[in-house]
């Protein structure tokens, strides 16, 4: 089990930056507020919630549950503000074995490798809360996002048609991905 409130893990990204992970706590709220609120609309348009409400994001912080969601961040450490947020959600009842995972990094961040290091560290956080298996729910135009996630052994199982439907009312089609936590090769040594 995790020790949610004493975990970090400090990186350097591709541009010498040094941003260190730890768990959203209610101290965040300014900072989280101030992530979503400063990204462009294009950045977040795609995400599953409308995170330029500060309502929702209030009541994010206001009911912090680390066993349904994991609110990953990473902090820059030259001015302690938060760059991105990363969750892994985990599944109700008979999917209490898989858990979802939803990254977003803000615009200066990004192509630094900091995606994939959080996803690498969602994976190895899902390992040790026992999950089985993960997923991730892709806009099929990302191209770039559903690479990345296939480097980190993600698979695409479906093509979900018109599954996402924008605030304008576009729709998109979703790729659906899923990886096994452990992967056979991985737990052989």
């Amino acid at each position: 089990m995790i020790n949610y409130v004493a975990y970090r893990k400090f990186i350097t990204l591709k541009n010498g930056k040094r941003v260190m992970f730890r768990f959203l706590n209610e101290q965040d709220r300014e900072n989280l507020v101030r992530l979503f609120q400063e990204a462009p609309e294009e950045d977040t348009r795609f995400l599953k919630q409308d995170v330029k409400d500060i309502n929702l994001v209030n009541f994010w912080v206001d009911h912090i549950n680390y066993r349904k969601v994991l609110p990953l961040v990473a902090v820059d450490l030259e001015n302690n503000q938060l760059v991105a947020d990363a969750t892994l959600h985990r599944g109700k009842h008979s999917a209490k074995h898989i858990g979802e995972i939803r990254i977003f990094v803000s615009r200066p961040f990004r192509n630094l490798g900091l995606g994939s290091a959080l996803l690498d560290e969602l994976i190895n956080i899902a390992m040790k809360e026992g999950l089985q298996w993960l997923k991730a729910e892709i806009i099929a135009e990302h191209k770039k996002v559903i690479k990345a996630f296939r480097e980190k052994g993600f698979e695409v199982r479906a093509t979900l048609e018109d599954y996402f439907i924008r605030k304008d009312g576009m729709t998109h089609d979703v790729i659906l991905m899923m990886r096994p936590v452990l992967k056979r090769e991985e737990a052989e040594f």
